[in-house]
């Protein structure tokens, strides 16, 4: 099929259907992707996405329908086949080695050899225009791969790909767990692969990035496609209605806030040389503030001084608990600080164990308050009880981690600190990587907490959950606290115009 102007599609199904036991996972999908151009599809999890990707892909068979690559009909077995025929896809969860060095990376699977050996000198040859393209002719291709910055892991992850000659790149949340800049350099390499001529499909929860690197937005959702926009003739709003069948603004709810008693979360004049100079605030029992400002502002450094990660150079924080300062982690933690860190999987979960161990992990183990000898069904009952209150969506208390969607894995974080009963919850961009149903619950959690009367401190790198969430917004500018804005005066114009200049 052809598209508007007259380009041939690169990729497409045809009445594509597949089934896990009784759960059609797709219903009847019709979808093309064409040469030079980004798609990105967007949905909750559950939507389809995944299961569609994984077709195209050779990950999965379908159980109907038909694939095609370049104008012929497919059927692939496995991944292999599928960069055979100019089809790659970059997961989410990088397939990388970390001990070997980026040229044996690069080469898992297809190193060429001479006289029974492994070639190096060619597959140097026949990597270096790739890394030209990508920007990293500078690369050290003796490095260990797993010395390098997450963003480069991803960028040789997606040389790889390119190595097989892909006509159709297919890239699963690929910036999930990048920084500001690394995920502009990784735009910037997109733009110039679509202007290569390559066929970009692009998964991601984070909706502004969407509509700042897609031409097409193809919203998916309950198996099915429910339309197909120029991105620039959509907004965000319309996309997230149609993935979740209501309004954004449903998503956040309203909620009144009344300042609490009790002791309060305070900070006088905390410094941390080159990170944070003569910051003094307070937090009531009770309240969500959002700490909003560019990477490197010093929203994370004060994060961290509360608790325990970073001593400051002067200053110091008095906690509700009336402790001071905390000068560990452990520390904090006994006085009854929480924090849900941005990277759930590295720094939050035990991934290879289930959710029930994961959920007992902080009052069994630096709070000791499960006993010398831990019941298991004690362990058992105290996770279901907290599951159940966040809905965490598991066959059972006893499902590994690592199997639960981004939603469910950041609950279970959620759950392992409301376990331990905290009274300050410090909440490091909570919803990064999660979908946007998932994204509602997690908003309704939050301001559960405060109900409650704890302390929230909420840090994020979307604009609108500080309008939508925060009772206060305290704005960070190169180290500086330069501002606040209260619920009635913010909205997200002037807070990115703010968190720029330092001006408010």
């Amino acid at each position: 099929m052809a598209n508007a102007n007259g380009l041939a599609a690169a990729c497409a199904v045809y009445n594509v259907v597949k089934n896990y036991g009784g759960v059609q996972a797709l219903i009847g999908v019709d979808f093309q992707v064409y040469p030079g151009q980004v798609h990105a599809i967007v949905g909750e999890n559950g939507a389809g996405k995944s299961t569609l990707m994984k077709i195209l892909a050779g990950a999965e068979q379908p159980d109907g329908g038909e694939v095609y690559v370049a104008g012929k009909r497919v059927s692939f077995r496995n991944v292999n086949q599928a960069n055979e025929h100019g089809v790659a896809i970059v997961f989410q969860e990088l397939n990388l080695f970390p001990d070997l060095d980026v040229l044996a990376n690069m080469f898992v699977l297809q190193a060429p050899q001479r006289l029974g050996m492994i070639n190096r000198a060619e597959m140097e040859r026949r990597a270096l225009p790739i890394l030209k393209e990508l920007g990293l002719e500078q690369m050290n291709l003796r490095q260990s791969v797993g010395q390098l910055p997450l963003g480069e892991q991803q960028l040789v992850e997606i040389a790889k790909a390119l190595l097989a000659n892909s006509k159709v790149l297919i890239l699963d949340e690929p910036n999930s767990a990048l920084n500001a800049a690394e995920t502009e350099r990784l735009f910037t390499i997109i733009r110039r692969l679509r202007d290569l001529g390559v066929a970009i499909i692009y998964i991601s929860h984070r909706l502004e990035e969407v509509f700042q690197i897609a031409d097409l937005i193809t919203v998916m959702r309950n198996g099915d496609i429910v339309e197909t926009f120029d991105a620039s003739s959509t907004t965000i709003p319309e996309v997230v209605a149609l993935m979740i069948g209501r309004q954004l603004s449903e998503l956040y709810g309203e909620r009144i806030y009344t300042p609490l008693e009790g002791a309060p979360l305070h900070l006088e004049h905390v410094t941390v040389a080159d990170k944070l100079q003569d910051v003094t605030f307070t937090v009531a029992r009770g309240e969500i503030v959002g700490l909003a400002g560019l990477e490197g502002s010093g929203t994370n450094t004060v994060l961290e001084v509360i608790f325990g990660l970073r001593q400051p150079d002067k200053g110091y924080v008095t906690l509700p608990s009336s402790a001071h300062t905390p000068r560990t982690i452990n520390a904090a933690v006994r006085s009854d600080v929480a924090l849900i860190p941005s990277d759930r999987r590295n720094d939050g979960l035990m991934l290879d164990q289930d959710i029930a161990t994961n959920v007992a992990q902080v009052t069994a183990g630096v709070l000791g308050r499960l006993g010398f000898f831990l019941k298991p069904r004690t362990v058992k009952e105290r996770a279901q009880t907290r599951s159940a209150k966040l809905h965490i969506k598991a066959d059972s208390v006893t499902t590994p981690v690592k199997h639960l969607s981004g939603g469910n894995q950041q609950k279970v974080v959620l759950a392992k600190w409301l376990d331990a009963d905290p009274a300050v919850v410090l909440l490091n961009d909570p919803t990064r990587g999660v979908d946007v149903g998932a994204k509602g619950e997690i908003y309704r959690i939050i301001q559960s907490l405060a109900d409650e009367g704890r302390v929230v401190v909420f840090v994020s790198s979307e604009l609108p959950e500080y309008v939508h969430l925060c009772n206060r917004v305290l704005v960070f500018y190169r180290g500086r606290m330069c501002g606040e804005f209260v619920r009635q005066d913010l909205n997200t114009h002037r807070l990115l115009e703010a968190i720029n200049t330092g001006i408010v």
